[in-house]
């Protein structure tokens, strides 16, 4: 039987996504080796993005209209956290690059503490206005209690 886990440990390996736009709270989820986490837009019934998968605790939800139900997935491979968009229409970004075109899955990249992932990109009106926003967040690949901490210039989580 494994011991009990004190309320203040966090569960490990994790990834931490800090916004760098102030437009979502940070988010730690704790990635299951090779179990896939599905990274998509919240829907109306506030289910996962899809009817997979069936605990839509190992779905990282936001309510961001830039956002495809069906956006990306995450998931540790090897002591590696790993991304992969999985054909959504506005994109998956890390450090400014685009993982693949429009509506087309992207091979597997590998996520690193520091990198910047932007999903979406933001709308603006005539006037410059921002009507629909991306999530653009400072990512942590945690191993360690220690890794929780390290989220460069923001705030700890």
């Amino acid at each position: 039987m494994e011991p009990a886990r004190d309320s203040s440990e966090q569960a490990l390996p994790a990834l931490l996504l800090h916004s760098t736009n102030d437009t979502f709270p940070s988010t730690h989820t704790h990635l299951l080796p090779y179990q896939r986490v599905k990274i998509g837009r919240l829907t109306d019934t506030d289910a996962a993005p899809v009817s997979e998968p069936s605990d839509p605790s190992r779905a990282i939800l936001f309510n961001f209209a830039t956002v495809s139900r069906k956006h990306a997935e995450v998931w540790d491979e090897d002591g590696k956290i790993f991304i992969r968009d999985t054909g959504s229409s506005n994109g998956t970004f890390v450090n400014g690059e685009r993982l693949s075109p429009e509506g087309e899955e992207s091979q597997p990249f590998q996520l690193r503490t520091g990198d910047i992932l932007v999903l979406g990109y933001d709308v603006v009106d005539d006037n410059g206005v921002v009507v629909h926003g991306k999530v653009a967040a400072r990512v942590v690949c945690a191993f360690t209690e220690q890794d929780i901490h390290l989220v460069g210039d923001g705030p700890p989580f």
